[in-house]
């Protein structure tokens, strides 16, 4: 493992950084903003040492892929209740089939009751 001290202003911790591949930037593990003047040799390191961030899917009962936002999560009910994206408050309309709406609907108030 390789530790770094964090210079984000309120931070400063020492601790175990990870590189965003996707940015190229080194990301402070207690604060979650990028760390400055990291040298493309620690970075090297780091990737090396799989000290990377990882992009995990998370499992979730009844996960719907937004036709908008491309994001895949498990949707919410509206106020109106429908059915709309959790990220960008889109309202699922001919995307679902009605039965697999109906049991989503079911699905939902059960797990606001809940």
């Amino acid at each position: 493992m390789i530790y770094i001290h964090c210079d984000n202003k309120g931070c400063g911790e020492h601790q175990t950084p990870k590189i965003d591949k996707e940015t190229n930037e080194v990301i402070c593990d207690e604060c979650g903003k990028p760390i400055s003047n990291v040298t493309d040799f620690f970075k090297r390191q780091l990737i090396s040492f799989g000290q990377i961030v990882r992009n995990e899917k998370t499992q979730r009962a009844f996960s719907v892929k937004c036709t908008k936002c491309n994001k895949e999560d498990q949707p919410i009910l509206n106020s109106d209740g429908d059915i709309q994206c959790a990220h960008c408050k889109h309202v699922f309309g001919d995307e679902l089939s009605k039965p697999f709406k109906n049991t989503l609907k079911q699905f939902l108030r059960n797990a606001l009751k809940g």
